[in-house]
């Protein structure tokens, strides 16, 4: 589904071979850019994902993308400077119509075999789509998209050896949001969140390691409006799991633990049980590839209640016909409980597309998404069709 995150399930897949060629850039010394220029056409019939087929807008849009990385791969290390604009534009709905920036840097770094750091600092100038996350059912109530400025700081410093028999990572994470509309219901959304998580690894087998992992997450809110009470809180997690790749078609992760989130605001509901995140990517054929995710957590909400408790289940299969073409198709479900409002959403999406390798510096995508959301709340409902012919251009 549209907000479903699939990363780490799609982390694991890029270790799988593929045979498309991989962007060239431009030898600057030290430095290596790689621009890349991602264009986009399609239909969309239903923009602001809106109920009923009076209140639904549909148009043609386009998408434009450059972006422009800086590369230095020192050794094992790399170290990479960038930025992204994305300029998109609904030719019968100007009102969706958007310019987000994304600017972006990382540092992978091994100062020996046993001392690794992993750093990246990302902002975001974005949006929300009008009936997105906190426009829901409202999208037409709104002049333009709800813009928002993001960032986020991550480090990661690993310890242990890659084969030694345990290792520890040690991640910490900040991450502000603070929206653009001055109105108290919408500043009421900005917040910001520091995580700090520990994980032990330890190997049981050739490609088998058990894992132990706590975090603490600290929310805060920057605005409380008039007699309301604070979203402030404290998340605990406790997960015990493993990561494995038992064969060399099959790799996978599971986690599984408690989640405890304790609200400032005695008024306020909150959380205490089980949580899960697991995902395996199963290559049963050298060119085909099965990706399985699923998980259980508490997240902020986005309007509505104290909490979201949200859980998600999708399959992707992604398969190498020929050198040059390749397919993937997925469906997710997903069911978002909004805590201490009553409100409960299901949430589908199908996904399919074409992927052509026309040329080694061009690729063509050709991509239908249909979503659907199934609340308790009638206005909230929806479904969309959209349909989009993308073209990558890279040196």
């Amino acid at each position: 589904m549209s907000n479903t995150k699939l990363a780490s399930a799609i982390g694991m897949a890029c270790v799988c071979t593929s045979s498309f060629a991989q962007e060239v850039g431009i030898d600057l010394g030290a430095f290596e850019l790689v621009p890349t220029l991602t264009t986009t056409v399609g239909f969309n019939d239903n923009v602001t994902q809106s109920r009923g087929n009076e209140q639904e807008i549909d148009s043609w849009f386009s998408v434009v993308t450059p972006r422009f990385t800086l590369v230095n791969n020192f050794g094992l290390n790399s170290l990479r400077f960038g930025y992204q604009l994305s300029r998109g534009d609904y030719f019968s709905s100007s009102a969706d119509d958007y310019t987000d920036h994304l600017i972006f840097a990382s540092l992978d770094y091994e100062l020996n075999s046993r001392h690794r750091i992993k750093s990246s600092i990302d902002f975001e100038d974005g949006h929300d789509g009008r009936g997105t996350a906190f426009s829901r059912g409202a999208g037409t109530e709104l002049s333009e998209p709800d813009e928002y400025k993001e960032s986020e700081v991550d480090f990661t410093y690993s310890y242990g050896a890659l084969s030694a028999q345990a290792r520890f990572d040690l991640n910490l994470n900040y991450r502000d949001l603070d929206y653009k509309i001055d109105t108290d219901e919408y500043k009421a959304r900005d917040r910001s969140k520091s995580t700090v998580v520990g994980t032990f690894y330890y190997n049981v087998g050739a490609a088998t390691d058990l894992l132990f992992e706590t975090s603490l997450t600290d929310v805060e809110y920057s605005f409380l409006p008039d007699g309301s009470a604070t979203r402030d809180s404290l998340e605990t997690n406790y997960l015990v799991g493993a990561q494995w790749q038992s064969t060399a078609s099959t790799s996978g992760y599971a986690k599984i633990g408690y989640q405890d989130k304790d609200f400032d605001a005695a008024s306020r509901n909150g959380f205490s049980g089980t949580t899960w995140q697991a995902g395996i990517v199963w290559e049963p054929l050298e060119r085909a590839t099965f990706i399985l995710d699923s998980q259980n957590e508490a997240r902020e909400t986005n309007g509505d209640g104290d909490f979201i408790r949200r859980k998600d289940l999708s399959l992707q299969w992604r398969h190498e016909w020929l050198q040059r073409l390749r397919t993937q198709a997925g469906v997710a479900f997903g069911t978002d409980d909004y805590e201490g409002s009553g409100r409960s959403d299901d949430i589908q999406e199908i996904n399919m597309a074409v992927i052509y390798e026309f040329r080694r510096w061009l690729t063509f995508n050709l991509g239908y998404t249909y979503s659907e959301r199934d609340s308790n709340r009638d206005v909230i409902d929806y479904d969309q069709n959209i349909y989009r012919l993308t073209a990558k251009v890279t040196l």
